[in-house]
């Protein structure tokens, strides 16, 4: 067996190495440092020397928030070369001429080599031209003017949302001429302007909905301009990516004017960092969350950043948002909702699930009360959520697993002579995803072998149809919510959860859990397939050929079952007949 009793080390990220590791490292990187596909494209977009044939449009994968595009406009400007340039128009009378711009002064010229904005109309991105009372005519430049020579950087979403000003856009920059118009088409413009050339390369923005609403609205132009996405985590393969973390977060801390980041806060931010990406080898680089943490941190501390300010600000948020998760809590605490953690019962068992309520910004872990009863039948597994339409589809497919696993075990030769019925009592509301097939198959199989489950334990994951156990997610507050309701019911040093070997990984629960680990009040196993799992439920192995098992029982029980229908009628019951 592979069965695997965890250490408490092996509940959280390793940290113990990250101060002493970082000790003399004061260094700052910028985002392109670890977004290196980012960078490959602006070097595309943006070459020392530019030729005609080169990209004009950059298509980018990334979330829509000012950090992100002040963030890349600092990337651009370390990367572009050249600076703006411009024009300047002169108005004498009805005549209106142009002249490139001498300085920055001149009514056209460029304001900067890189500019960004979420939200464009008409004349904020095109400019107008106005014509007061007095019959002057006045031009006003737009975004594009300002950064004639440059690269600017747009939300997609606002331009996909108005495509009147994208197929506009769109033409001016690749024909690489900006023309003035009107945009009400019965009042033409009073007066001829001339054409400004313009040189600009556009970073569109957008999320990967956004990004498929393009393809399906301009394939040709989907498929023929650069593409790269913001890559969300940093995968740690060595020290160096660790060091590089840090100094990307030194950077956002510098350029938000936040205070400076001590060298302790990186033990925190590590461990905040794998519980929110659920994986102890990948860290986020989302601005928008790095930024909020280190914010949050810099409300609490007194001259620094450290690892008690993280920590503080941490416990704050967690207290600010956890109102929802006390009452759903008390509900099991005052016995609304029956969760036994303590006694040995036959077809019943503990299982885990997520549930997440819209407008919440936190899923809470959901301990679960299966059952399973069996009686005599033609082979049918009733799964009462589907029969009643509350199961998604997701969730009837493990149960449809569950079943062929029971069926390929159990009824290679004859139909199996029992029917089962699996429910989650007290369960109101729709219910999906395979994370409780584990725990279903569990349950009946206890059902079918009459042998008792430990409540002490609960039970997350999917299975196959050879029964192999599967990852699944939410795993860190799957465990949270059974060691809460454990803790209440008072903690025994024999309650824990099983989870698939494949979520360890995964694994970054809060210190209170860590240390209920270390003093062995709470465990976390770790399986591969579900006869581990029920060797850790019932105490018997599921196959073993020296001794009892539960397969044997169950094959007995079957016997029986088959024989009594065998069993020939009395002489009684044919003379009813």
């Amino acid at each position: 067996m592979t069965i695997k009793q965890l250490n408490w080390q092996d509940t959280q990220p390793n940290v113990e190495h990250i101060q002493t590791l970082l000790q003399d490292s004061t260094f700052e990187a910028d985002l392109l440092t670890l977004q290196p596909r980012i960078r490959s494209a602006l070097s595309l977009l943006c070459p020392t020397v530019r030729k005609t044939y080169q990209p004009k449009f950059l298509l980018l994968k990334a979330p829509e928030s000012q950090l992100v595009f002040s963030l890349l406009q600092h990337a651009v400007k370390s990367v572009l070369t050249s600076n703006g340039t411009g024009f300047a128009y002169h108005i004498n009378e009805n005549k209106i001429t142009l002249t490139p711009a001498k300085s920055k002064q001149d009514n056209f010229a460029a304001i900067d080599n890189c500019l960004y904005s979420s939200w464009v109309d008409n004349e904020n991105l095109f400019g107008c031209v106005r014509q007061p009372e007095d019959n002057t005519f006045k031009l006003e430049p737009g975004l594009v003017h300002d950064a004639n020579g440059g690269v600017l950087i747009l939300g997609l979403r606002t331009l996909l949302s108005q495509p009147a000003l994208w197929g506009r856009l769109k033409k001016m920059v690749t024909h690489g001429e900006y023309e003035w118009f009107s945009t009400d088409d019965a009042n033409p413009l009073p007066i001829s302007i001339p054409s400004m050339p313009l040189d600009l390369r556009i970073i569109l923005v957008g999320d990967r909905l956004s990004m498929a609403e393009m393809q399906d609205d301009d394939p040709e132009f989907f498929d023929t301009s650069l593409y790269a996405e913001y890559e969300n985590d940093l995968h740690l393969k060595s020290d160096q990516d660790l060091q590089n973390w840090a100094a990307y977060l030194r950077f956002l801390a510098n350029d938000q004017q936040l205070p400076k980041i001590d060298n302790s806060a990186f033990t925190e931010l590590v461990k905040a960092g794998s519980a929110y990406t659920e994986d102890q080898y990948y860290l986020p680089l989302s601005p928008d969350w790095l930024n909020t943490q280190l914010i949050n941190a810099a409300q609490v501390a007194e001259y620094q950043i450290d690892a008690a300010a993280i920590k503080s600000a941490i416990a704050q948020k967690h207290w600010r948002e956890s109102y929802l998760i006390e009452r759903f809590r008390d509900s099991i605490f005052t016995n609304q909702v029956t969760i036994n953690t303590k006694d040995q019962i036959i077809g019943q068992i503990n299982g885990l699930s997520v549930v997440e309520y819209p407008g919440y910004p936190r899923p809470i872990g959901e301990p679960t009360r299966l059952s399973c009863l069996i009686h005599y039948g033609d082979g049918e597994f009733i799964d009462i959520e589907r029969k009643n339409e509350l199961a998604g589809n997701i969730h009837s497919k493990g149960m449809m697993i569950m079943q062929a696993f029971i069926t390929s075990e159990f009824a290679i030769t004859h139909q199996l002579p029992f029917s089962a019925s699996l429910v989650f009592e007290q369960s109101y509301n729709e219910v999906d995803g395979d994370s409780a097939s584990l725990a279903g198959l569990c349950v009946l199989i206890s059902a079918l072998s009459g042998q008792p489950i430990d409540q002490q334990l609960a039970v997350t994951g999917s299975v196959d149809q050879f029964g192999h156990v599967q990852a699944i997610g939410g795993v860190n507050e799957k465990i949270a919510g059974f060691f809460a309701v454990c803790q209440h019911q008072g903690l025994t040093g024999q309650q824990g959860v099983i989870i698939p070997s494949a979520n360890q990984r995964h694994l970054c629960l809060s210190d209170e859990i860590v240390e209920a680990i270390k003093n062995q009040q709470f465990s976390i196993w770790t399986v591969d397939n579900v006869g581990e799992a029920l060797y850790l439920l019932t105490g018997i192995a599921y196959r073993d050929e020296s001794t009892i098992s539960l397969y044997k029982l169950i094959q007995a029980r079957i016997q029986m079952m088959m024989s009594t229908e065998k069993r020939p009628t009395s002489w009684f019951n044919k003379w009813r007949k």
